[in-house]
């Protein structure tokens, strides 16, 4: 870095950074000059690199070595009157008055010359001159000639001259470059921008050392190390500092930052601000042809302001290195050319190819309601949507209504106002129903926009429009369309597991399966995964099922794909009995989604995740995401659906003993109709646990009940959906109805689904209810080893609870503690400690966490070494002495021994009591076991 260099003028110090070489050319020429051998120094450089500053600080150092200064400068005001740059020169000169009346005579321009030279020579009187003029290129012709009559006697007198020409469009000739660099003692020096050593060297005395390179770099990032905006960002950092001493030091681009933006750009130079408006309008789609086109300049013009302006460090790439140098330049232009630049310019970029989103905001920005506009706006708005650019997405939309003109345009931003609107929240949907209707009706409306119509009223709960919509569909201009009749079936595929009570089975019409085979169907993601999700709420879960739901998840991207493709493909996962791999799959999908925590998509992937949850018994998790889910749209926005997240909230602070959490659910406003959906089945089940929980059986029941037919009259009467049989059972336990509660579970045990690993688990364990004591410890063992092996771990809970009471109900209590240990590490697993205690309150001391007997040396396995532990996992599941050693290669004698010790310390006598103590525990019995013995 340059050492600084400064000067003292009227208590003011003048600093200049990284232009030591500079200032020693210029002193190094003054010196010769003193030699008799004149010179003429050229500084060029960019507008703001410090061009002016540098002259300064010489001329003073030249006046205070006693030279004679004369200085001018030039100006495009001044550039139609001759002779008007000599005649400042020489403002205040004992000549000055000669001078003049030299310049209003009609005398040769040699001979004014002559008398020029012999009046400066005069007035030096042998004097050491320095004639100066920044913004030489500005300057008239006449005084351009006298200067290089000026330099042509260089050689015969002391005469140093310095010339400043700005980088730009006024440029000096070449002719005239020619002539002042043949002298032998011409020099030429361009200025570039500070590096950023010398941005250090500007702000080092302002700030802390320790935040001196960070903000070192922010000021490079900004300015380009401009010395003019490095000044100006650092006086409105300080001034921000000292109104927010707390805040940290950082370039702050305010007042002074715009003043010196402008004050390189008003430099009296039409063509360099009309080009930097250009570049600032554009932004980073501006090219030299667009901003000549923009602005009405030649491409040589923009082509030399934007080499100005390179030098100068303003631009990076083309585009200005910062938005903030763009926006002061702006600020400053009238609201009307603003306006019209910024059509012009969404018309130059719309005519270039440029995107929709980069044309839409300057139609934003001037109001634009031309014809040709609607469309762009439409296209932006999608493509803002899918960038996450909402507020741009509904401004584009508002525009576009604007420009709407005939009732085909105004009917295409009606259904971009409900497919966007509904993809930020559903609520943005309702005022436009009506008039999507209308558009519908009028055949105004497009493929599958037309289909899609009837989901978005059916969400709304208007049922009866839904119903006159998909009558419509099946006419003119609609009916035949192969776009229409494709969507349409994964309408009516969705409508039947959303909505079932809508339908198009109109008298007189095709059944629905006929109208189907009319056409031949395009195969879409969403066209299968709706279809697969009714599949399994009507026939139960099947591994080809499962299968494909998973194909169409591995196909699928977050915003590539309909919403309802991703929700019905992982819930017909869930569905399925298969909430590990939907947890993989939803899981991924969030995290697609990003920091996103907004919008109907991460709405209705949160609400399926709660659902996943609740299923895993993971309660914390299935209240966390049922919040998220509810958080991330409007409740109105939520429609009909808002029975899903509703009923996972319930039943997960039911689950986990929060039951004032549960009511202040249950007592929040729903939808009527919502009862007519999936989700208000999902609502009504979760309600009548709560009944359950709170002590009224009989509210419960007939809650079960009501889901129980609606599901048979629905067709959706699968256990793996909706277990309302099971439930019903519970409820008719706390009534005394035992009869009736077996009938209930073996007529679940028989349903499509009801073998799967949680509802036969859940089966038996209620199954075990009514059944004598000697049969209750078998069906509750296979009831937790098929719990266990599902992950449903709050069915899980229940299940041990019952087998602790059954045991200890025949005098087993070491087994009876055992099941409930094993209760107590999966309710801390899962977060089901209210209902751990609510369940074993007999053996939870007051007070305490822990269970009473359970935690000592010589109970349970938590006594057995790992040795012992990997004995008993094998013995357990029914592997001889010989084959265990052989495994762990150990021998015959070593496993008798530790078997002893094991017999010893769980209280048993056989294998047969080994076996029996074992199942259900965290050591389990199957392959579980098998693993176990490998990696303890």
């Amino acid at each position: 870095m340059g050492k600084r260099v400064g000067i003292v003028a009227g208590g003011i110090v003048a600093e200049l950074f990284e232009r030591d070489e500079e200032m020693k050319l210029l002193t190094d020429v003054m010196a010769g000059v003193r030699r008799r051998e004149g010179g003429v120094v050229l500084i060029g450089g960019g507008p703001g690199v410090g061009k002016t500053a540098l002259l300064d600080v010489f001329l003073r150092r030249a006046a205070d070595a006693g030279a004679q200064v004369f200085s001018a400068s030039g100006s495009v005001a001044a550039s139609g009157a001759d002779l008007a740059v000599i005649k400042e020169l020489f403002l205040g000169s004992d000549d000055e008055e000669e001078i003049r009346s030299a310049t209003r005579s009609s005398k040769g321009a040699g001979e004014f010359e002559d008398r020029l030279f012999a009046a400066m020579c005069r007035e030096t009187r042998g004097q050491l001159v320095v004639v100066a003029v920044d913004d030489v290129q500005l300057a008239d012709a006449a005084s351009l000639r006298c200067l290089l009559y000026l330099v042509r006697r260089l050689r015969t007198a002391p005469l140093m001259m310095v010339l400043c020409e700005s980088t730009g469009p006024h440029m000096l000739p070449p002719a005239i470059h020619a002539e002042l660099l043949r002298h032998p003692q011409a020099r030429q020096l361009r200025l570039l921008p500070l590096s950023r050593d010398g941005i250090a060297g500007v702000i080092e005395h302002h700030v802390d050392t320790a935040e001196a390179s960070d903000l070192v770099a922010d000021f490079h990032a900004v300015s380009g190390g401009n010395p003019l905006l490095v000044h100006a960002l650092l006086a409105d950092s300080r001034d921000a500092r000292r109104l927010d001493p707390h805040q940290p030091s950082k370039a702050v681009a305010s007042t002074a930052f715009t003043k010196a933006a402008l004050a390189w750009a008003y430099r009296a130079e039409a063509e360099l601000f009309d080009v930097a408006c250009g570049f600032a309008v554009l932004g980073e789609a501006a090219t030299p042809p667009l901003v000549a086109c923009l602005v009405g300049r030649g491409a040589d013009a923009v082509e030399q302001v934007m080499t100005a302006l390179d030098t100068a460090g303003l631009l990076d790439g083309g585009t200005f290195r910062d938005a903030a140098v763009g926006k002061a330049i702006l600020e400053n232009v009238d609201a009307v050319t603003k306006a019209d630049l910024r059509r012009r310019a969404a018309r130059l970029l719309h005519d270039d190819g440029a995107p929709a989103t980069v044309v839409a905001q300057h139609l934003l920005a001037a109001s634009v309601t031309e014809s040709w506009a609607g469309r762009t706006l439409l296209a932006a708005a999608e493509t803002a949507m899918e960038e996450g650019q909402e507020e741009l997405s509904l401004d584009c939309l508002r525009l576009a209504g604007q420009s709407a003109r005939t009732e085909r345009e105004r009917s295409a931003v009606v259904m971009a106002r409900v497919k966007i609107g509904w993809r930020i929240d559903p609520r943005l949907v309702s005022p436009w129903l009506d008039p999507l209707v209308d558009a519908l009706n009028a055949g105004h409306l497009k493929g599958g926009d037309a289909a899609w119509t009837v989901k978005h009223l059916a969400w709304h709960g208007q049922f009866r429009e839904a119903e006159e919509s998909l009558a419509r569909l099946g006419e003119a201009p609609y009916a035949g369309d192969p776009r229409v009749e494709d969507e349409l079936h994964v309408v009516r595929a969705w409508l039947k597991s959303t909505c079932p009570s809508v339908s198009d089975d109109a008298p007189g019409r095709a059944p629905r399966a006929q109208r189907r085979g009319l056409q031949p169907r395009q195969v879409s993601p969403s066209s299968y995964a709706v279809e697969l999700l009714g599949t399994v709420m009507a026939e139960g879960p099947h591994d080809h099922t499962v299968a494909m739901a998973e194909e169409i998840l591995r196909g699928c991207r977050y915003n590539e794909t309909v919403v309802e493709a991703l929700e019905a493909a992982l819930l017909t996962l869930v569905y399925a009995d298969r909430p590990d791999r939907a947890l993989f799959w939803c899981d991924a999908l969030l995290q697609q989604a990003g920091p996103r925590s907004s919008g109907t998509v991460v709405a209705i992937l949160s609400g399926v995740r709660a659902e996943i949850a609740l299923r895993q018994g993971m309660l914390p998790a299935a209240e966390e995401f049922g919040r998220a889910a509810l958080a991330a749209i409007s409740l109105p926005g939520w429609g009909m659906a808002v029975g899903t997240p509703l009923s996972s909230l319930v039943l997960a602070t039911t689950a986990s003993g929060k039951s004032g959490a549960a009511g202040a659910w249950l007592n929040g406003d729903v939808p009527e109709r919502m009862f007519e959906t999936r989700h208000g089945l999902l609502y009504t089940h979760a309600r009548g646990h709560y009944h359950l929980a709170v002590d009224r059986p009989a509210a419960a029941l007939e809650d079960f009940l009501t889901c129980g037919e609606l599901a048979k009259e629905w067709g959706t009467d699968t256990p793996t959906f909706l277990p309302w049989r099971s439930s019903a059972a519970q409820a008719h336990l706390a009534l005394g109805n035992s009869v009736e509660a077996r009938a209930l579970v073996r007529e679940q045990l028989g349903r499509p689904g009801g073998s799967t690993f949680r509802a036969r688990g859940v089966s038996l364990r209620l199954l075990a209810a009514v059944s004598g004591p000697d049969q209750r410890p078998a069906l509750l063992r296979e009831s937790i080893n098929l719990l266990e092996a599902c992950g449903s771990q709050v069915e899980l809970i229940r299940a041990l609870a019952d087998r602790s009471q059954a045991l200890h109900a025949l005098g087993a209590p070491a087994k009876a503690r055992m099941a409930a240990r094993h209760a107590r590490t999966v309710a801390d697993n899962c977060g089901a400690d209210a209902l751990f205690r609510r369940l074993f309150r007999d053996e939870v001391p007051d007070g305490e966490g822990g269970l009473e007997g359970v935690e000592g040396e010589d109970e349970g396995s938590a006594g057995l070494t790992a040795a012992e532990r990997r004995v008993t996992a094998l013995a357990a599941v029914g592997h001889s002495n010989r084959e265990i050693g052989r495994k762990l290669f150990i021998t015959k004698s070593t496993v008798e021994q530790h078997l002893t010790r094991v017999y010893r310390k769980l209280g048993v006598r056989s294998r047969a009591e080994l076996s029996d103590l074992f199942v259900g525990t965290n050591m389990g019995t199957g392959p579980g076991a098998e693993r176990l013995a490998r990696t303890s």
